[in-house]
């Protein structure tokens, strides 16, 4: 009885490291594509600027237009996308005291993509931003959220168009405690240039 006992844990570790060797040769065969191209993106802006005002403590809300451009590299496993772009933004303000200001901006995203069909895949995204320096202006920087709903067309085995209407929230770096929210489109246009 004991010898059959230890048996069957044999077979059952056995089994056990079969099926954790056999996922691990099929996760070391999936292909991680690399892309990189350009990316460009435009919107508008609405800031709740809080800081000295003249002689006074007040707030001020500013709308204005963000439009700018970078680089963009994508890494791409089945449906998932990785993603970090770097643009130079630039930020208009319809405000006094005037909250237009320039600064290059990091964004990282994660993305799932229904595959639909081969050519064309919906798609959702989820990521942080961080304004660099240097800025045009007096400006500390700030950091946020930014959410997508995105679409994934191919145009060839080599070339992918991503396309994003995002928004985003998180601080501004002008004032104490100002934030601001945007909401845009991102074109992309990247080319694949290996694999890892």
């Amino acid at each position: 009885m004991k010898v059959y006992k230890n048996k069957k844990i044999f077979l059952c570790v056995t089994t056990i490291t079969c099926i954790i060797f056999s996922a691990t040769i099929v996760r070391a065969q999936e292909l991680f594509f690399t892309y990189m191209g350009v990316v460009f993106q435009g919107g508008t802006n609405s800031i709740n600027y809080e800081s000295w005002i003249d002689t006074q403590q007040g707030k001020v809300k500013s709308k204005g237009t963000v439009y700018g451009g970078g680089i963009i590299t994508t890494i791409f496993v089945h449906q998932f996308c990785g993603e970090f772009s770097l643009a130079y933004m630039q930020y208009s303000s319809d405000s006094t005291p005037d909250l237009s200001v320039g600064h290059p901006l990091a964004t990282v995203k994660g993305k799932y993509f229904y595959p639909l069909s081969n050519v064309y895949q919906p798609g959702i995204g989820l990521g942080l931003y961080l304004d660099l320096p240097p800025a045009s202006a007096d400006y500390n920087g700030g950091a946020g959220a930014n959410i997508s709903f995105c679409s994934l067309v191919t145009l060839s085995s080599e070339i992918k168009t991503l396309i994003d209407i995002y928004a985003q929230y998180g601080s501004f770096g002008m004032g104490e405690s100002s934030t601001k929210i945007e909401g845009g489109i991102s074109v992309g246009v990247v080319y694949k240039v290996g694999r890892l």
